[in-house]
């Protein structure tokens, strides 16, 4: 059951079905980089069948978890990566649930998949060989070191495939940690990146096989996803030629940074000499900003001097009031936001990000939409992350003959 929050943006347009109506996804995927591709296409409307193991995806079993906690249909990762999907649970390890999912599968536009080419073979769906046998299917695969190369089988973790790309540098920057052991933010914070670039890509194929009339492999590994959203971090710590530097200690200095407000943080950046001259403007040009003759000091001159000031000005206001008074004096800021108070903004509302979304086991909750808005297509009506198996029977009765679902289910072929 869906409740949307937000009334449409105003148009004087019809709008059409959702872009992805009427096509069909089959996912083989876990945790976080497949799932929230294939997430991505549920919510533009495509009808995506999530394949899960017996026990459910491992998502399931990620805290934190909604009430009631733990719980495999309350874990927030999986609720976050699965709005929109129909659950089926199959028992790969039979050859009978292996011939299900390759009868689904051969019903798909679009198969995404996390598995290596080692796993995909042991299932009979080798990539090269589903193209060969089905011309109208998109394979999209999503894998921590891509389809090719030695490193195709290597088994990964979250951490392993951060520090792989390199992406782990810039936490090591921003939290000022130069020596001693690797770091890396915490939430699998960099492996939505493998999703984002498979859901562009796969996408993209969809238009060439309008054109051209056929499907293709979509290859993306993950930590290349991940180099190329963290390109800048990887390219300063290349042309370095060592680990990224430390930064001051403190939260301000004369560029800004990260300032305690009087009832919170805010985030101002200005590393540029027309948005230092916008700060100390909006600090009502102190004295100390300026030579004897009047001239705006350099903000690299004046180091963590300047950032104490900057520090007690800060301190001395709401973040809305700092926020509002840097932008009117074009000085580049943002407050820090708590997520409840991102749910609640009147941006977001306008915008209608998030739906109030109604979960049969977890607290109804507010979940993010797709991150845009079409002219001439309307949104698709979302529903929480599906129950474990809830769609099984309906989505493998025509699969599973001469066997009913309940003796498929009984035989361990289904659950």
């Amino acid at each position: 059951m869906t409740t949307n929050t937000h009334d449409p943006p105003d148009s004087t347009e019809a709008l059409g079905p959702p872009l992805l109506e009427g096509i069909r996804v089959v996912e083989l995927a876990e945790e976080t980089a497949g799932p929230f591709a294939a997430k991505l296409f549920a919510d533009a409307g495509a009808e995506t069948i999530k394949i899960e193991r017996p026990g459910g995806d491992i998502a399931r079993r990620m805290a934190p978890f909604a009430e009631p906690a733990p719980h495999c249909e309350t874990s927030t990762a999986w609720l976050a990566y699965n709005t929109c999907k129909r659950s089926v649970v199959l028992n790969l390890d039979t050859a009978s649930g292996r011939r299900v999912l390759q009868e689904l599968v051969a019903t798909a536009d679009i198969f995404v998949t996390d598995r290596t080419p080692g796993q995909l073979a042991d299932l009979d769906l080798n990539p090269d060989d589903l193209r060969a046998r089905y011309r109208q299917l998109i394979i999209a695969a999503v894998t921590p070191f891509g389809l090719i190369g030695e490193a195709s089988e290597w088994p990964s973790t979250a951490l392993t495939r951060a520090h792989a790309s390199g992406s782990a540098a810039g936490v090591r920057r921003n939290l000022g940690a130069n020596t001693g052991a690797p770091l890396m933010a915490g939430a699998q914070v960099h492996e939505a990146d493998g999703g984002t670039a498979l859901a562009l890509a796969t996408w993209a194929a969809l238009i060439a096989r309008a054109r051209f009339g056929h499907g293709q492999i979509v290859d993306v590994a993950s930590t290349e996803a991940m180099m190329n959203m963290d390109r800048v971090d990887i390219s300063i710590a290349h042309n370095d030629g060592g680990p990224p530097t430390r930064p001051p200690t403190k939260g301000g200095s004369a560029f800004g940074g990260r300032l305690e407000c009087s009832d919170g943080h805010l985030i101002a950046v200005t590393p540029q000499s027309h948005q230092w001259a916008g700060l100390i403007r909006t600090m009502g040009d102190p004295e100390w900003a300026f030579d004897t003759e009047g001239n705006l000091i350099d903000r690299l001159q004046l180091g963590e001097d300047a950032g104490d000031a900057i520090e007690e000005w800060a301190a001395a206001h709401t973040r809305d009031e700092v926020f509002r008074a840097l932008q009117s004096n074009s000085a580049p800021a943002g407050p820090v936001l708590r997520p409840s108070e991102v749910m609640n903004s009147e941006q977001e509302r306008v915008r209608g990000f998030f739906d109030l979304l109604d979960h049969p086991v977890a607290p109804s909750g507010r979940y993010a939409q797709f991150a845009a808005h079409w002219t001439a297509a309307s949104r698709a009506e979302r529903q929480a992350a599906p129950l474990l198996g809830s769609s099984t029977a309906e989505l493998t009765r025509v699969h599973l003959s001469p066997w009913t679902p309940a003796q498929a289910r009984r035989a361990g072929v289904i659950g």
